[in-house]
Formats: structure tokens, C-alpha cells, sequence
């Protein structure tokens, strides 16, 4: 019985060797790639801060336009239904 136990654990430890050297044939193969790769700035300009304030500042301001069309739309609404209400009432 001891055999077959001693037998299963080295199995079971000869099995987690094997997983464990593949992982880290993987992870090299990997590592190598990404050193071998070209950096992302020979593809890749980022764009300059104020292009980014800039979007902001007119997004910013269309959204307050919006906001202020839509605040003065909204008492009227109110006010419309609430005379179509009273109307209804009577």
C-alpha cells in the first residue's frame, strides 16, 4: 500500500514539474517577444496636453448650453400641464 501511495505522489509531484517547467517555457517565450518588440512610441505620438483641455472646454460648454435650453424648456412644460390639469379638473 505504501508503494502505491509513494507511486501516486511522485506521479502527482513528477506532473506539477512538468506544468510548472511548460509555465515558465511560455513565460519566456513571452518575455523575449515583448524585448524583441518594438516600443510604442516609433508607432505612437501622444497628443499634446492642451488637446485634451481643449476637447474639454467645448465639451464643457456645449453641455452647459444644452443644460441652459433645457432648464428654460422645462418651466414652461410645468406650467403647461399644470394649467391642462386645472382645466381638467373643472
Amino acid at each position: 500500500m505504501a508503494d502505491a501511495a509513494t507511486a501516486v505522489a511522485d506521479q502527482v509531484l513528477e506532473t506539477i514539474t512538468t506544468a510548472q517547467d511548460a509555465t515558465l517555457k511560455v513565460l519566456k517565450g513571452w518575455t523575449d517577444t515583448l524585448a524583441s518588440a518594438p516600443t510604442l512610441s516609433e508607432y505612437y505620438v501622444a497628443p499634446k496636453i492642451d488637446t485634451f483641455y481643449g476637447f474639454a472646454e467645448k465639451l464643457w460648454a456645449t453641455e452647459k448650453e444644452f443644460f441652459v435650453k433645457l432648464l428654460e424648456k422645462v418651466p414652461d412644460a410645468v406650467k403647461k400641464t399644470a394649467e391642462r390639469a386645472s382645466a381638467a379638473a373643472k
